[in-house]
């Protein structure tokens, strides 16, 4: 049995899907798409916000089927804050050949420690900063032409005017060898993209800019900072673990193809917001 997902991350990231083309409302949560991206599977999915268990992967489909297919996207994304209740929900889209995969929802229970770190800089907005973030991609295992551009272009025209600020460690040359994003909405600060490049990695840069973050976050009123991490990924859990941050639940994601077989879109079901 998984851990609820505090509310507050809920209410995170309700607010960061209102920040996209399109929201629509069903009885188990909402419908996210957006046109502009559809090589972005973030940008186009279902947000499975309720615990319903008795929630059918043929109810989800019917309202997400015709959706994504008016954007032209061919990945076919659920996001599921209640996997125990839609166990059986996941297990058919495994059984299709959907890829399962799990975040674990790290939250700020302490503060974190002061030590001499790093210099952390801000960056502004730019062709610097754009193409560090697009290279950065890689290390998160996107390596899709279409998709960096298009990410590139939500984190530059939807996330930067939405708030999400950038922070950086340079070289002795100046060039950005580490950066992180931070994004606060509502009283919720969220760390995300935090990336160090092969070549600098082991020097306590990204704790670095994390406590930067962190700072920044609370600095701007946020009552909570949170981030989501792998929990696979030992090293980096225990990072966050030394900064402050402890598990507080498990997101469970899948993705595969748009299932093709053709649904009306009058029985989406949907009621929009």
């Amino acid at each position: 049995m998984t851990s609820p997902i505090p509310e507050h991350v809920l209410r995170f990231w309700r607010s960061l899907d209102a920040l996209f083309g399109r929201v629509e409302s069903t009885r188990w949560g909402a419908v996210v798409t957006d046109g502009r991206y559809p090589a972005v599977w973030d940008a186009n999915y279902a947000r499975i916000d309720v615990d319903a268990a008795d929630l059918t992967l043929a109810e989800v489909e019917a309202s997400l089927l015709p959706a994504l297919r008016e954007t032209g996207t061919s990945v076919q994304h659920l996001v599921s804050f209640h996997p125990g209740a839609t166990r059986s929900l996941l297990r058919d889209l495994e059984a299709r050949g959907h890829r399962l995969t799990w975040d674990l929802v790290m939250d700020l229970v302490e503060e974190p420690p002061v030590r001499r770190t790093s210099r952390v800089d801000s960056v502004p907005s730019g062709p610097e900063l754009w193409s560090r973030v697009r290279e950065s991609l890689a290390l998160f295992g996107i390596d899709d032409g279409a998709t960096i551009v298009q990410l590139a272009a939500i984190e530059r025209d939807v996330l930067e005017p939405g708030g999400k600020r950038w922070f950086c460690v340079r070289d002795d040359e100046g060039a950005i060898v580490s950066l992180g994003a931070l994004l606060v909405l509502g009283e919720v600060g969220y760390i995300d993209n935090v990336a160090t490049f092969d070549h600098a990695r082991g020097r306590g840069f990204a704790s670095a800019i994390t406590t930067r973050m962190i700072r920044v976050a609370q600095a701007g009123g946020a009552s909570h900072v949170c981030l989501f991490a792998d929990p696979d990924d030992r090293s980096v859990v225990r990072m966050y673990e030394r900064l402050g941050f402890r598990g507080a639940g498990l997101l469970a994601a899948t993705r595969g193809p748009v299932a093709r077989a053709p649904i009306s879109r009058g029985d989406r079901g949907i009621e929009p917001r």
